[in-house]
């Protein structure tokens, strides 16, 4: 046996699933579990399962939540009102060039809503004619061009789980050019593209790819992409820029046993067949308080009270990154807390939006606190 082959043979033995990346690193260093993010004391909450949140040069705040997109304004952000009824679930969020919002519409692509609510569509496909129906993140450029990530060309909206269990690589990374209309395909094969970001030099794109639990980057002046930071603990979301650095919503953390039955592809089969999803073993963004839930090899339970050490079935986490991608503080919700399945945290001037899905809200810090 050549010797390269039986030294990876000895690693595997010593430290199994670790050469494959299929070995959870532990929270620690930076990433060191906390109650911060339960710690939040400002929230707007009645928010239903919001997905992302930025605000407009007027300072009012806009939300998407279901199919609808909400515009908060006032003191506190007490003053709500639709800002737009879509097609289908609204995802990402950003200003878009000229005025108005972009979103991400599951189901229908990348949709601008204008300053007078009517909507238009910016582009359904690709310039082969594929669909853009996951659309999970975008990021706008200087000169209006926009990049956007489609988590999987199979699934999307609700179906994210069915993506993961299939373990699938069906994501891409699109090039938007508003001068011609055209979408281009800069990436395929991604394991679910769920996050794109200028860097702050503005010569790559950060790009999220969720099964892969890696964050790479992509060079915009010639190239190859490159892993940027691999075997993350949890599946990565969005990625927006912010105080030098980025900031990283995780939406929900590996576990072993997730990692074990993906593996198990008679096993997930079955499973997918024969159980409703809100009842496999998987990731969630929220728990269900049912006693037919999973529970995960952890949820442990004492007095009552489920225990913050318990492995999770849902999690809350917002990881801060320096200009290098190295985790330099986090805020979590634990297996006790009840803000998990944070979609999206953005800087905004001084203040830091984070969307928490599983908990309703959208809370608000100090983003130098935080």
């Amino acid at each position: 046996m050549p010797r390269v082959e039986a030294w990876e043979l000895v690693k595997e033995f010593l430290f199994p699933g670790r050469t494959g990346h299929r070995a959870i690193p532990p929270l620690d260093g930076g990433l060191t579990p906390n109650d911060a993010l339960d710690a939040v004391g400002t929230a707007i909450g009645g928010l239903a399962e919001p997905e992302d949140a930025c605000l407009d040069e007027q300072g009012d705040l806009y939300v998407s939540t279901g199919r609808r997109v909400l515009r908060l304004s006032g003191p506190d952000f007490t003053r709500s009102e639709v800002a737009a009824t879509l097609s289908g679930p609204a995802g990402a969020l950003a200003p878009a060039p000229g005025g108005g919002l972009l979103v991400c519409v599951a189901g229908t692509g990348l949709v601008r809503v204008c300053p007078d609510g009517t909507t238009e569509l910016v582009t359904g496909a690709d310039e082969t004619g594929t669909p853009i129906h996951c659309p999970t993140d975008l990021a706008v450029a200087a000169d209006g061009t926009i990049y956007l990530t489609d988590g999987s060309t199979r699934h999307h909206g609700r179906d994210w789980i069915r993506d993961l269990m299939e373990q699938n690589a069906r994501g891409r990374l699109l090039r938007h050019d508003p001068a011609t209309g055209r979408t281009s395909v800069l990436a395929g094969g991604l394991a679910y593209a769920s996050g794109v970001c200028l860097t702050p030099a503005r010569d790559a794109l950060v790009v999220c790819e969720a099964w892969a639990h890696r964050v790479r980057l992509h060079p915009l002046t010639g190239g190859a992409p490159r892993p940027w930071r691999e075997n993350l603990p949890g599946y990565p979301g969005r990625i927006n820029p912010g105080g030098g650095g980025y900031w990283l919503a995780v939406f929900a953390l590996r576990t072993q046993l997730v990692e074990f039955v993906l593996t198990q592809r008679d096993y997930v089969e079955e499973m997918m067949r024969t159980i409703e999803p809100d009842y496999w073993i998987r990731p969630a963004l929220r728990g269900l308080d049912s006693g037919l839930e999973p529970l995960q090899g952890g949820q442990i339970r004492k007095l009552g009270v489920i225990k913050p050490w318990a492995p999770p079935r849902s999690y809350g986490l917002v990881a801060r990154l320096d200009e290098e991608g190295y985790v330099v503080s986090s805020m979590h919700s634990r297996g006790g807390g009840r803000r998990h399945g944070v979609t999206s945290a953005r800087q905004c001037g001084g203040r830091l939006f984070v969307a928490v899905h599983g908990g309703d809200q959208v809370l608000v810090t100090d983003a130098g606190e935080a």
